[in-house]
């Protein structure tokens, strides 16, 4: 499966062709960090060896993802990756709450997020946690 190419990859190819590495700012944990980016690093990133998602993550772990669905960095069908590998765990549970209009980085729906982990946290104290998708019952989605 290929997917088209965004802009930001054009601006670092671009970056990379004249410059030999893109110099990325960004804000983590609400503070600016600017990291050279190199396309060795690129390479690096993309042969990361995720298989411990599948084969070693704690079973009895409890798992709750957030994902965005105006997130341009991350698509969205990562997430239901992530919930096939988690949510086959056993006694752990995967826990998948997609937020509408929500960006890579949540930019204006902290209190949503705050919200939605809560909620989670509490069903999970109760004992009621099971995998699949959840919607807080204080979310209403569009139709």
């Amino acid at each position: 499966m290929t997917f088209p190419e965004s802009p930001a990859v054009k601006i670092w190819k671009e970056h990379f062709a004249k410059e030999g590495h893109y110099i990325w700012n960004v804000t983590v944990a609400r503070k600016q960090i600017s990291a050279k980016i190199t396309p060795e690093d690129v390479q690096d990133f993309a042969r990361w060896d995720t298989t411990f998602v599948w084969d070693r993550f704690p079973p009895g772990m409890d798992v709750l993802t957030l994902h965005g669905l105006a997130d341009k960095t991350v698509p969205p069908y990562d997430a239901l990756i992530y919930a096939e590998a988690l949510g086959a765990r056993s006694p752990g549970t995967h826990t998948l709450h997609l937020m509408e209009d929500a960006d890579h980085n949540f930019t204006g729906r902290q209190d949503d997020v705050v919200d939605a982990v809560l909620q989670w946290w509490d069903v999970r104290r109760r004992g009621e946690l099971k995998t699949g998708i959840w919607v807080p019952a204080s979310i209403k989605g569009k139709l």
